[in-house]
């Protein structure tokens, strides 16, 4: 089986950040071979193209609930409907306006993303300021994150 865990978010906006800082703290970390590590960034194409091939993918990502930041959350993705108007919507879509749950819904409809999806969150505190770095709440979730990424490699999700 072919695992991909992909950091999604923006480096420069504090916690939006959160994908791409937990992905740099795995690269150093002894995986199994069948797991690749890639920081996806914020194009929802290029989540698409680097998305197919894999048998199940772990996405870590900042995710807005309206919990305290800080909180973690593993959630499959919602069965969310993309017709044409929102494929279009997203070709045009701002780099800093990626939802990551049409990307996946864009991706199963177009057959380049497995069924066997993850995403591992966190509520931020801050991503409208342009500042790299984590908050601090965001930063001690870090170990139970890369916790749950790990757990997600040895389930059947």
């Amino acid at each position: 089986m072919k695992i991909l865990v992909a950091g999604v978010g923006n480096l420069l906006k504090h916690d939006d950040g959160l994908g791409i800082h937990v992905i740099e703290k795995l690269k150093k970390m002894k995986l199994p071979d069948n797991v690749e590590i890639m920081d996806l960034g914020t194009s929802g194409m290029d989540i698409l193209h680097q998305s197919e091939n894999f048998n199940r993918i772990v996405f870590v990502d900042a995710i807005k609930v309206g919990k305290s930041p800080g909180t973690v959350y593993r959630i499959k993705p919602r069965d969310v409907e993309v017709g044409d108007n929102g494929i279009r919507d997203m070709i045009y879509m701002s780099m800093h306006e990626i939802d990551l749950e049409k990307v996946i819904a864009l991706g199963r409809k177009l057959d380049q993303m497995p069924d066997d999806i993850v995403i591992i969150g966190c509520e931020p505190k801050e991503t409208n300021l342009m500042k790299i770095g984590l908050t601090k709440e965001v930063e001690a979730a870090i170990p139970n994150i890369i916790q749950l990424v790990l757990e997600a490699l040895d389930s059947s999700l």
